[in-house]
């Protein structure tokens, strides 16, 4: 499967079922363009289960064959991001290889647009060159707790809503706001950890 860049905002639930509608009457079109939709979100979301890159680019080609091959019953899918993420994981729990570690692979410039507060932007843009700032974002990122950052990612970069994470994940909405506010209590102790050492400089 070729590799697509991360697309420059989230997709749309209401396209993504006027997709799986004309999928379902065999529209290649159709599945093509929400493949390229998909594909480097759902690659992403797998690799916070498992840090084999292969089995992961598998796992999630076997979800889009599936998709395919069962064409004609994604006519009663109400959720096709739901599904798709959902489906992701559990193509990964059937290998029984979940990894506990995390490999992180982000469009840094969907990370800027998507969670940082304006002011704390600005001020990094304006002090830092791009490169400083892309290993920032990645620095910063990688302090939030696995499980936490995970869910981050889904709401901040995937789109979906707490009780959809919920869905997928099995988890509580209660235990998701937990999560996100460890994720963003994260990124305010490090960014302010950051502007002191700035400071002192």
């Amino acid at each position: 499967m070729p590799h697509i860049l991360y697309q420059k905002s989230n997709p749309k639930p209401d396209e993504d079922l006027v997709l799986f509608q004309e999928i379902a009457q065999g529209s290649r079109i159709a599945f093509e363009q929400f493949y390229v939709k998909y594909y480097q979100y759902l690659c992403r979301f797998a690799r916070s289960y498992e840090k084999d890159s292969y089995l992961v680019e598998e796992k999630v080609s076997d979800v889009f064959y599936y998709i395919w091959q069962r064409k004609e019953e994604l006519s009663r899918i109400e959720n096709p991001k739901v599904y798709v993420f959902t489906m992701t994981k559990n193509m990964l729990f059937q290998q029984k290889k979940t990894s506990r570690k995390t490999t992180v692979d982000l469009e840094f410039e969907s990370v800027e647009q998507n969670y940082y507060v304006a002011t704390i932007e600005d001020d990094i843009i304006q002090s830092e060159q791009e490169a400083d700032l892309r290993q920032a974002l990645l620095h910063i990122v990688d302090q939030i707790p696995p499980k936490s950052r995970r869910i981050f990612e889904m709401s901040r970069i995937d789109g979906l809503k707490y009780h959809q994470i919920a869905e997928v994940l099995d988890l509580s909405v209660k235990t998701v706001e937990s999560h996100m506010h460890i994720a963003l209590k994260t990124i305010a102790l490090v960014l302010t950890q950051t502007n002191k050492n700035n400071n002192t400089r």
